[in-house]
């Protein structure tokens, strides 16, 4: 019986010792080696704010509790290459550096993924992530041709529809205009 005690406790110790070794050799890079990682969870599909309008992006860091980083979010927005440099974080509750942007809502897709600059120089690529809209938003009126007042209704389509569009171009030009007044504010002279 005590035979048997032992060959159960040494197989479990060995089998501990193994699971310790392979968390270690198969942790990500950054984490078994002190560097800083990145947390993220993306937005919900469902959550996101409507075209232009702003959608806030946070991370947070481990293996560190610098404020004062750089770090800067790199992909594409409805396919155009977006670059932006977050921010100072500030320690949440769980002393780890949280930096926070707003950047316009996509109107059907946004991929990214942050670059932090380690204090030895170095950077480090978080995984690539990506927003996608359930549905794409189009504004288009039918109407039925048999009506009388068919011309008339779809001309108001057309002006309802041409609004929609005005309304998401002024949104778009409103988050231009803030970006470039922070722009105004980091530049000397």
């Amino acid at each position: 019986m005590k035979r048997l005690g032992l060959r159960r406790c040494t197989i479990i110790g060995f089998l501990s010792v193994m699971c310790a070794i392979l968390n270690v050799y198969t942790a990500p890079p950054a984490l078994s080696q002190g560097r800083v990682a990145v947390l993220h969870k993306s937005p919900d599909p469902k959550s996101i704010p409507l075209t232009s309008n702003w959608m806030p992006i946070a991370i947070e860091l481990t293996n560190t509790k610098a404020t004062d980083l750089k770090v800067r979010m790199v992909g594409a927005r409805d396919g155009r290459f977006v670059d932006i440099v977050f921010p100072n974080g500030i320690l949440n509750e769980e002393d780890r550096p949280l930096y926070q942007i707003e950047v316009p809502a996509p109107a059907a897709t946004m991929s990214y993924q942050f670059i932090v600059h380690q204090p030895d120089g170095q950077l480090t690529t978080s995984n690539r992530f990506v927003v996608q809209r359930p549905c794409i938003q189009n504004f288009k009126v039918e109407v039925a041709g048999n009506s009388n007042d068919a011309e008339f209704r779809r001309q108001v389509g057309e002006l309802v529809s041409k609004a929609k569009i005005l309304e998401r171009d002024r949104a778009n030009f409103d988050a231009a205009a803030k970006i470039l007044d922070e722009l105004k504010k980091n530049i000397p002279g």
